[in-house]
């Protein structure tokens, strides 16, 4: 259970959304049908100039601009949803998720920031870091955060969603859709590339698993196309300068990602549970990973560390009319703002 009661969340969520629900009330039609438990919208003001990139016809639903002193625990959580919203850690991943000055807020900006504190660790989990999860939940939407990778060997950055827990407090996985990995182990995968997907693996017997997942369009030759997902070269590295990452989830289950505005590929997937029924809402991940077979292939710098992922927005956007939104019950406000 969340430390926080579902009923107090949500009068928080809804009293965010009213400056929102007020500049729209005039030309937004009535909304379709949503969960009982879902805000209208829990958006903050003041209400950012939309990037070019925003599809037609969408309207924001929800956003953090990260101007504020702290982080705001109204609209994330610091953990993973499993083992009752405290998971701090997955696959070989070096790192724990700690809020000892693992979520920098600089005024303008969130920088999960990773740092090495120790050198002993029997399975060399040494770094501790940042990660943010939404209390929000969304089906389908357009998504966009603008952000700067960190540099280094070893770091792992994230962007991306899996569903929430359903009526009865279970977490499924799958399903997942991932914007972006950054996983800069130098040789493999080096600062101009990130990798795109989502999770459509076959079933323990052998069987095609109920996502469905097709490739319906890769870009050429800026894309290495796998499945549903790609490896994208950019033309620059990644760590130098700020990006637009965008992330289109339609109503016909597509799934379409952007750098820039640049399309990469678009995929058909369903957002089911590995018995083929509807997946909860999801929620969005942001988190910076260290380590492990992928990023850590060929060892982590230490030298570079500290580390940071530098998110200045993130931004989610509805159809007009078909707004779907709802607020996870599991988690708890561990973030601690810094002591001035």
């Amino acid at each position: 259970m969340a430390n926080k009661s579902f009923l107090q969340m949500i009068v928080a969520l809804l009293s965010l959304a009213l400056p929102v629900m007020a500049q729209v009330a005039d030309e937004a039609p009535a909304k379709s049908a949503a969960p009982a438990t879902a805000p209208t919208s829990v958006a903050k003001t003041p209400i950012p100039k939309p990037s070019q990139y925003v599809p037609d016809g969408y309207l924001l639903v929800f956003n953090d601009e990260f101007h504020e002193p702290a982080l705001d625990t109204t609209k994330w959580w610091t953990r993973y949803i499993y083992n009752d919203g405290m998971l701090d850690r997955l696959n070989d991943e070096k790192q724990r998720y700690r809020e000892n000055h693992n979520h920098v807020m600089t005024g303008t900006e969130l920088q999960l920031t990773a740092r090495k504190v120790r050198d002993n660790d029997p399975k060399g989990i040494n770094y501790e870091s940042g990660m943010i999860r939404s209390k929000v939940t969304f089906k389908y939407a357009y998504f966009e955060a603008r952000i700067k990778m960190p540099a280094g060997k070893g770091v792992w950055p994230a962007f991306w969603m899996t569903s929430d827990a359903d009526d009865k407090g279970h977490a499924t996985w799958p399903p997942e859709m991932d914007v972006f990995e950054f996983a800069n182990n130098i040789k493999d995968d080096r600062p101009n590339m990130i990798h795109t997907g989502a999770v459509d693996h076959k079933l323990k017997n052998g069987d095609r698993g109920p996502w469905l997942g097709q490739r319906l369009f890769a870009a050429d030759k800026i894309v290495k196309a796998q499945g549903i997902g790609a490896y994208y070269y950019a033309p620059f590295n990644f760590p130098e300068d700020y990006h637009v990452f965008g992330f289109l989830w339609d109503s016909d289950d597509t799934l379409t990602w952007y750098v820039d505005g640049v399309k990469l590929i678009k995929a058909h997937y369903n957002w089911v549970t590995q018995d083929g029924s509807a997946a909860p809402y999801a929620h969005i991940l942001l988190n910076l990973a260290i380590g492990g077979q992928w990023a850590g292939r060929y060892g982590i710098d230490d030298t570079v560390f500290p580390q940071s992922l530098k998110i200045s927005y993130v931004r989610v956007y509805q159809k007009r009319g078909e707004e779907k939104l709802g607020v996870g019950p599991i988690g708890h406000d561990l973030y601690k703002p810094p002591e001035p």
